[in-house]
């Protein structure tokens, strides 16, 4: 199997909702990544919410920064799975998986965010290069770019010229920044308004508020219940 049998991508509501709440599902992982790692680091649960963490205030570590990279670095290994998966799985199921990877991974976000000068990388290279001098501040923002480029890009261009779609450069952008958009809308700024409320932000397991938790369930169960879809996603073509 290769990218010399492209593949349909088959938008109908029901997978793209399947795939949208898999969007949500890896964010939400790659986030527990951060605060497990600190778990490990620190020996306690440090405090979340939708997509701010932070080490438990009592935590004393050499390296606090490898919990910063460590969701990324899960993220990237999502992404380069998807990508083996595309180029080389040994059935169209497979392949689509590899394609929802790729694609539900946030790899737009990821590159966004680095070249505005935020995000995991970004802030941890600045964590580990910074020194008394602030002149150095531009190139640390400018090395976490071009790592996270040359990470996600190559995924990105397997998924693009995997795609048989017409107008599939359209769908492409669509696909990348959509999800994104809406997980902006409903995580950040919808529930992470509930939880600045206090609407169930009662702490019970790893330091998560309840709200988180179960929104973390329902993604699961929902992506679990629609795995077919996401197998299905992207099919032969003819």
């Amino acid at each position: 199997m290769s990218l010399t049998q492209p593949l349909y991508l088959r938008l109908t509501f029901k997978s793209l909702l399947i795939f949208q709440f898999f969007f949500f599902l890896m964010h939400e992982l790659h986030e527990l990544v951060h605060i497990i790692t600190g778990r490990i680091l620190c020996g306690a649960w440090g405090t979340r919410d939708f997509n701010v963490w932070r080490l438990c205030e009592t935590c004393n570590v050499s390296y606090p920064q490898i919990a910063t990279f460590a969701g990324p670095v899960f993220t990237f290994i999502m992404l380069w799975l998807g990508r083996y998966w595309l180029k080389h799985g040994a059935s169209t199921s497979i392949r689509s998986l590899g394609l929802v990877f790729i694609l539900g991974n946030m790899p737009f976000g990821r590159i966004y965010m680095a070249a505005t000068g935020s995000g995991d990388e970004v802030y941890g290279l600045r964590s580990l290069l910074m020194n008394a001098s602030h002149s150095n501040l531009i190139w640390i923002k400018l090395l976490g770019f071009v790592i996270v480029a040359l990470i996600c890009v190559p995924p990105l261009v397997t998924a693009y010229r995997a795609i048989a779609n017409k107008r599939k450069l359209t769908i492409f952008i669509a696909l990348l920044i959509l999800p994104l958009v809406l997980d902006t809308i409903i995580l950040l700024m919808l529930l992470n308004g509930l939880l600045m409320k206090g609407f169930l932000n009662q702490v019970y397991i790893m330091g998560t508020p309840l709200l988180v938790t179960l929104w973390f369930l329902s993604c699961l169960i929902i992506v679990a219940a629609g795995y077919k879809s996401l197998t299905h996603f992207a099919v032969k073509r003819g």
